[in-house]
């Protein structure tokens, strides 16, 4: 009987513990603290939330493990977001679990088209600049024939559109899937790069990106941007299926114009 009274004693400790630990969570989210703030003493949250200081400090502990708070001279503050970690562990348990490039490429969609017609409205001159200079690193790539760089080029140009959206959510949910889909990207241009004229089509759909962005056209943006993507899953289909990839239609260009 007992020991029945010490295990319900430590279950009712355990859920005093969690339930604290998400009171103080709402405590820093409804004071608006953010990385860097001081949070209130053992002492003031021990006489706010109503509980012992014990309790407030093994809360304390786990939402210092977790990465929210940090203790240290002065006091326990607002920790800064550390998500690599988490990319990772995202990128790796959904490797594991055999996510296909199909799969990949619909996310893709969902988040890229929706950035796009964000980052139309939202770019800022310096958005514009650093984008022009991966586009030039795509060009170069694309004169020297060499993937490995073209690959990491795109990649880049994909990831700074999400960012140029201003929409943090769209830029953690890309970062988070940001390994995979290089992987995937490396895997799907190395099968194009084999057929004539495809590099410089993808680096033709790449302009016309950047300039719906440049010119804040959200209709066409949002047009060019689903058509590239879904081109690029046609294409993929097509090699599956051991027929030739036919060059998505894209206006008349030349390359020393773009």
């Amino acid at each position: 009987m007992e020991g029945s009274k010490i295990k319900l004693n430590k279950e009712s400790q355990t859920k005093s513990y969690v339930k604290i630990m998400e009171e103080i969570r709402h405590l820093i989210l409804d004071g608006g603290l953010s990385p860097g703030d001081r949070l209130l003493s053992e002492r003031e949250l021990s006489t706010q939330l109503k509980v012992s200081r014990t309790v407030i400090r093994e809360a304390l502990k786990s939402l210092e493990m977790l990465g929210i708070i940090e203790v240290k001279a002065g006091g326990t503050f607002i920790k800064e977001p550390e998500l690599n970690g988490v990319y990772h562990t995202l990128s790796y348990t959904m490797a594991l679990d055999s996510v296909t490039i199909s799969d990949l490429l619909e996310t893709r969609k969902i988040i890229e088209v929706q950035a796009i017609k964000l980052a139309s409205i939202r770019r800022t001159s310096t958005d514009l600049v650093i984008l022009t200079e991966i586009l030039t690193e795509m060009k170069q790539a694309l004169i020297e024939n060499d993937l490995e760089k073209s690959v990491a080029s795109d990649h880049k140009f994909h990831s700074y559109l999400v960012k140029s959206s201003k929409n943090k959510v769209l830029s953690i949910m890309m970062d988070a899937t940001s390994d995979l889909f290089k992987e995937v990207l490396s895997i799907t241009r190395d099968k194009l790069g084999k057929y004539s004229g495809m590099d410089k089509v993808i680096y033709a759909q790449h302009y016309y990106i950047f300039k719906a962005i440049k010119d804040q056209d959200v209709s066409y943006a949002e047009k060019i941007m689903t058509e590239h993507l879904e081109s690029l899953e046609s294409e993929l289909k097509m090699i599956v299926q051991g027929r030739d990839p036919e060059l998505p239609r894209v206006d008349e260009i030349d390359l020393n114009e773009l």
